[in-house]
């Protein structure tokens, strides 16, 4: 069997068995049918169209294609492809994909040539080499989950989409940690969000990276607003906030 690629990224070269790969006769899907029924914004259609070179089913992990037990919440995990011609991963696009989907968990692996954004600051690796291997491709990972609730709080679940620098096609690689599906589906999402395969306690991880994002943004606001308070009252009331945010995020980091 020849397993499903695309511009040479594939199962295999992501480090995902062999048993879990699609076949490359069954692997590609065509665009419309994510865009015709039901029909999509004219804004989005075109996100298809123009950004998107193709979409394809890379691996499908269940249990009985990678020997692991099934999960609670997680009954299969879908490895889609997509070759963009765009810069930015199509968050749109993969947001619409994984709505139809809501019944299986996506790991998307975007692809893109380097020559796109050979500046690109979060890229890691020259982008440079041959056709023969993936080095003149550039990966980015991403998914969608499901956001905790915050206690006190009812309403419909909301979801965030996470998605990883980009990295020379080369050195894109996916591990295969735990003992059920949950845990695997908890280890993918580690290493898209935080660059690492440790999947517990990951709803925590997630919050206290959201509370650094945010006094990290109050402290810059604050900053501005001190240096622009020409009132001594005023400056001195904007400082012990400013002390206290500063506190709060070297607790946090520490």
């Amino acid at each position: 069997m020849t397993a499903a690629h695309r511009k040479t990224i594939s199962a295999l070269t992501l480090g995902l068995p062999n048993s879990c790969a699609i076949p490359e006769a069954k692997s590609m899907l065509r665009k419309e049918m994510f865009y015709v029924k039901p029909p999509v914004s004219v804004r989005l259609k075109q996100r298809f169209v123009s950004d998107i070179e193709s979409i394809t089913m890379l691996a499908l992990l269940r249990p009985n294609t990678i020997n692991v037990a099934a999960g609670k919440k997680t009954h299969e995990i879908l490895v889609m492809g997509i070759v963009q011609n765009c810069k930015d991963a199509p968050v749109e696009v993969m947001e619409h994909i994984a709505k139809l989907r809501s019944a299986s968990n996506i790991l998307f692996v975007c692809a893109r040539d380097a020559g796109l954004d050979e500046n690109d600051e979060n890229t890691q690796g020259s982008g440079t080499g041959t056709a023969s291997g993936n080095a003149d491709l550039q990966c980015a990972l991403a998914l969608q989950r499901i956001l905790p609730v915050r206690a006190g709080h009812q309403g419909e679940a909301q979801t965030q989409t996470y998605v990883s620098a980009w990295q020379d096609g080369t050195k894109a690689k996916l591990e295969m940690n735990g003992d059920t599906l949950d845990d695997v589906w908890q280890s993918l999402c580690a290493q898209v969000i935080f660059h690492d395969s440790d999947g517990s306690n990951l709803d925590t991880r997630l919050a206290k990276q959201a509370a650094i994002a945010e006094l990290t943004a109050q402290i810059t606001k604050l900053e501005g607003d001190h240096a622009r308070a020409k009132d001594s009252g005023k400056r001195n009331e904007i400082y012990v906030k400013l002390h206290k945010a500063k506190k709060q995020l070297e607790e946090l980091q520490s």
